[in-house]
């Protein structure tokens, strides 16, 4: 039997009536369903751009998660030799940056390293890295990456951006010259034995996805991956390079985005790229993004690509996309189980304690 789609309220309700009735009277075909009323709320999303801090009813125990995107390391040395032609540009679009925190000089090196040290004072339960932490696949830059991640002793999870794959100008389609090079050498990053175009890690209780979406589309695989791990039930955080399409937003906003098509595409000369199609985005990619923001059980998405900040909210579901850590800046990502109010009974028996 086909279940009923849940709305985000009725899933977080539905989230901790199993926790209250334990796993062994809860049945998944046929879900305890309480409605709350309308002055609770199940769910709370927070962010002052430096921490996001998710309250969701779905979740039991704080989980801390630390989001790593866009640190665009130009890392070279004479192994690459050969590649050089098509890594000049990107080895000097980054390489003089300012500190976020307080304007001074530094460069994407530096700030990866002082990002890693921090990391050994923090307590993460997970890194999340999501994309264009190398600026083209050069073996000193993921040597350098995969170094620094192991000392931190914190696991972590990576999905491809649209540079870690990608020397420019070498001949080839993006699908081609992706699962080259994450072959060839990104491989070093993801965990052992996982799809690197779509795999999941469950921490705590909640479902992180990691998807690559680093060519602007997504492939079928993907969408049936999506699909099979929102029907879980479990909660579950997106984790993307490039974000989802929201209203008002520019085509670094590319998955969904509707003027997605070759005529839009201002950047496939300088990039020595194959240009978008012309026909714009598959059928399968827009369903992608629906899945996302329709299911209740997505509690955030996050992207990076953009070097900048943002937060929307589409149809309930936050999408955040965290500003480039090419000058040292991260996000704390920060669920908690969500605040219970004081019953009658409770406020009764505060008065009697006190007494």
């Amino acid at each position: 039997m086909t279940r009923p789609l849940l709305s985000r309220r009725q899933f977080f309700c539905a989230a901790t009536a199993a926790t209250a009735l334990g796993a062994a009277n809860y049945s998944k075909a046929d879900p305890v369903i309480l409605e709350p009323k309308p002055s609770f709320e199940q769910f709370s999303f927070a962010c002052d751009g430096r921490t996001a801090k998710i309250y969701s009813s779905a979740i039991t125990e704080q989980i801390n998660i630390l989001q790593i995107s866009d640190s665009h390391l130009y890392l070279e040395d004479d192994r690459d030799r050969e590649f050089q032609e098509f890594s000049a540009r990107m080895a000097k679009a980054y390489n003089h940056t300012k500190r976020f925190s307080d304007g001074k000089d530094t460069n994407p090196t530096e700030m990866f390293a002082e990002i890693a040290q921090n990391v050994k004072r923090q307590d993460y339960d997970a890194l999340a890295l999501t994309g264009d932490i190398v600026s083209f696949p050069s073996q000193l830059a993921v040597e350098f990456v995969k170094e620094k991640l192991e000392s931190t002793e914190t696991p972590y999870y990576y999905t491809c951006g649209n540079h870690d794959w990608h020397y420019e100008g070498l001949p080839g389609t993006e699908k081609e010259l992706r699962d080259d090079w994450i072959e060839k050498r990104l491989k070093p990053l993801y965990p052992d034995g996982v799809d690197p175009l779509a795999y999941s890690r469950v921490v705590k209780g909640v479902n992180l996805l990691f998807i690559d979406d680093s060519t602007n589309e997504i492939l079928p695989k993907q969408l049936d991956f999506l699909k099979k791990e929102l029907a879980k039930e479990l909660p579950t955080l997106v984790f993307l390079h490039i974000p989802l399409f929201a209203p008002e937003r520019d085509l670094d906003y590319a998955i969904g985005h509707p003027d997605f098509n070759a005529e839009h595409d201002r950047y496939w000369e300088s990039e020595r790229r194959p240009r978008w199609s012309a026909e714009g985005h598959t059928s399968v990619t827009y369903e992608f993004r629906d899945a996302i923001i329709n299911a209740p059980n997505t509690l955030g998405v996050f992207a990076g690509h953009v070097h900048g900040t943002s937060l929307d909210l589409i149809n309930g579901t936050p999408s955040n996309v965290v500003r480039a850590a090419y000058d040292g800046s991260t996000l704390r990502i920060e669920l908690r189980p969500f605040p219970k109010r004081p019953t009658p009974r409770d406020r009764v028996m505060n008065n009697v304690n006190a007494k």
